[in-house]
């Protein structure tokens, strides 16, 4: 018995050596993992979307909550569902909490179950829930600048470890140059919106008509897009186009674009340019490239019938054949000084009798959709209207 002790022991200890291996090698996987998912994070949501969920797998607890540092107000904030309803939580950066604490000292926190930690008694409202015993929580610190903090509550395994720890730390390590990465392009996002709305008020200046008009279509087109399968680079692109798919009317002579009359045909042959005008104004800025094509074809129709090029179909890009339902959408329901516009159900209605020949097919599928979600949706005044008529 005493021979086979030593060999025993010996293969209980390979055995559990083995596990250990087996247990680093699937965290170092899923840091891998976790850096592929992150290579294709634009925003503070998808990071956030994609990391808690990984981290919870691998350091194996019930919950994960990223918090990211807002500077302007000095806390820490959280956006969660509650019973389907988006809630916004935030932490100060102070000690009276233990996100905060962590945060103000940029330290990691081990909180084990059974503390009488005063600070317990002060997480959120998503965190009590979870009738919280133990934490671990590490600050996302980039070059010694405050990002954010990772929060893992209840571990599965009692108490969280050494080796919990480690790794919850080196998550931090590498997912702080993507959280800088992301406050950074958001920052030349947000210049760059402002700087395209700027170009876009130019048009207001002209023509106060065409500047409230281009507003509503981009509130519209963005309603639309969100019906559609589009891709945030997409729906981004959107927005942009929307915004500038009248530009081109800076070109269009004041005697016919503030005329108070229905244009002539000479004149609404002039008007008809203004696409190519905007095209030929913001073709050669690089960063705008996805977005011209929208402006530049809003006007086309499936049917071949459009302006100012004549594509058909497939040719024309969904982003312009959404702002092509926005645009005609807002056109009828605008009162001109020569016409009043029409109520919202029967402009409905018009889009809804031109699917397939001035308009796509699936746009206007989305436009339905979005348009029946709205109060301006009351198909009884339609059946009213076509009573009387």
């Amino acid at each position: 018995m005493s021979d086979e002790s030593p060999k025993m022991n010996k293969e209980i200890d390979d055995g559990l050596d083995d596990l250990e291996k087996g247990y680093k090698l699937s965290r170092f996987e899923g840091l891998l993992k976790l850096s592929r998912l992150m290579s294709g994070a634009h925003t503070l949501k998808d990071i956030r979307k994609k990391a808690q969920g990984l981290i919870k797998k691998l350091i194996e607890c019930e919950k994960v909550l990223i918090y990211f540092h807002n500077e302007s107000s000095e806390q820490l904030e959280f956006t969660h569902y509650n019973n389907q309803n988006l809630t916004n939580d935030s932490i100060e950066v102070n000690e009276r909490t233990l996100v905060g604490s962590s945060a103000f000292l940029q330290a990691t926190l081990k909180i084990d179950e059974g503390s009488n930690d005063i600070r317990i008694a002060r997480e959120t409202e998503l965190v009590k829930s979870l009738s919280p015993k133990s934490f671990l929580i590490v600050p996302l610190v980039f070059n010694g600048e405050l990002l954010g903090v990772i929060q893992l509550v209840n571990s599965l395994n009692r108490n969280f470890n050494k080796e919990d720890i480690e790794f919850a730390e080196a998550v931090a390590v590498q997912l702080t140059p993507v959280i800088q990465n992301a406050n950074l392009y958001a920052q030349l996002h947000k210049q760059f919106i402002q700087v395209v709305e700027a170009l876009a008020d130019t048009i207001t200046k002209k023509d106060s008509y065409t500047g409230g008009h281009t507003k509503r279509v981009a509130h519209f087109a963005n309603n639309i897009g969100s019906q559609m399968n589009l891709s945030w680079d997409e729906m981004n692109d959107l927005k942009l186009s929307a915004v500038l798919h009248d530009i081109g009317k800076i070109g269009i002579e004041d005697s016919i674009l503030k005329k108070k009359a229905p244009l002539t045909e000479e004149e609404f042959a002039i008007m008809r340019d203004h696409p190519r005008l905007g095209y030929e104004i913001l073709k050669n800025v690089d960063s705008l490239s996805r977005v011209v094509d929208g402006m530049r074809f809003h006007h086309e129709r499936p049917d071949g019938k459009g302006y100012p090029y004549g594509l058909t179909d497939d040719e024309i890009p969904t982003i312009a054949m959404i702002i092509s339902v926005a645009d005609t959408f807002d056109a009828m329901i605008s009162t001109r000084p020569y016409r009043k516009g029409l109520p919202p159900m029967v402009a409905f209605q018009e889009i809804l009798d031109h699917k397939g020949t001035q308009f796509s097919e699936n746009v206007v599928d989305a436009f339905e959709r979005w348009f029946k979600s709205t109060k301006m949706y009351a198909p009884n005044r339609l059946d009213s209207k076509k009573k009387a008529s």
